[in-house]
């Protein structure tokens, strides 16, 4: 008896970590089409015993409060009708990003909509790599896939500076978004990967330092120091 319910208590643990991702997944999506004009870039779940915070990362705080408040009321309304949360128990906040060269997902959005009015391809890519490293990244890439100008689809890949691609480093330092441009001959996928760099603060950058550095301090100037030397009598002498 005391297995099945072990069992029963890891399915239902495994349904919620699912309902979790979809509801997630979901509320991803919706946004970042409504939102796409903000410069959306992402969302934090908070759950706490009283409600639920849903944190939007947009550069344009403006564009999705709206003019009074509507445009975020009008969100908040969609989300408690859609996933059936009692009145008052949910709330949408914008948190501004400080550097939009360092968030991968804002600079994906940038190129999407650079691509969709028109610019040649290397043009918006070489932009959007300027941008990055002049916010104070140290590496990024733009892969950009599908039927550029020709008939038949290529892939096409932009880079510029230092860039991890493998280990835990990877996890912590590199931002990493996708997005998919619709056009009338096909889609187009574009990826942006971002080196960030290490700060110990962790406002601009990633606050874990990097496990391969290695840092050697000068030595300490002695002088200026007076040296003292004991004598054979055991009075300190002074040269």
């Amino acid at each position: 008896m005391s297995q099945n319910r072990a069992q029963i208590k890891q399915i239902n643990k495994k349904k919620k970590f699912v309902a979790d991702g979809v509801f997630q997944a979901e509320l991803h999506q919706f946004l970042s089409r409504a939102l796409a004009a903000a410069g959306y870039a992402g969302i934090e779940i908070r759950v706490t015993p009283v409600k639920t915070e849903i944190r939007i990362k947009a550069t344009k705080i403006q564009e999705v409060i709206g003019t009074d408040g509507n445009k975020i009321r009008e969100l908040t309304s969609f989300v408690q009708k859609r996933f059936n949360y009692a009145k008052d128990s949910v709330e949408l906040l914008v948190d501004k990003i400080q550097r939009k060269g360092l968030c991968a997902a804002a600079q994906a959005e940038s190129l999407k909509f650079k691509l969709l009015s028109g610019i040649p391809v290397r043009m918006g890519a070489n932009s959007i790599i300027k941008g990055v490293i002049k916010d104070g990244a140290k590496g990024c890439e733009v892969i950009i896939s599908g039927k550029l100008r020709q008939q038949r689809a290529k892939s096409m890949k932009y880079k510029q500076g230092y860039l991890i691609s493998s280990g835990q480093p990877r996890s912590d330092y590199v931002d990493e978004a996708v997005r998919h441009v619709f056009f009338k001959q096909g889609i187009m996928g574009v990826k942006v990967r971002i080196m960030q760099d290490h700060d110990p603060s962790g406002k601009f950058g990633v606050k874990i330092p990097f496990p391969d550095r290695v840092v050697i301090n000068e030595p300490k100037d002695d002088h200026d120091e007076e040296e003292r030397r004991t004598g054979p009598t055991g009075t300190a002498q002074h040269e």
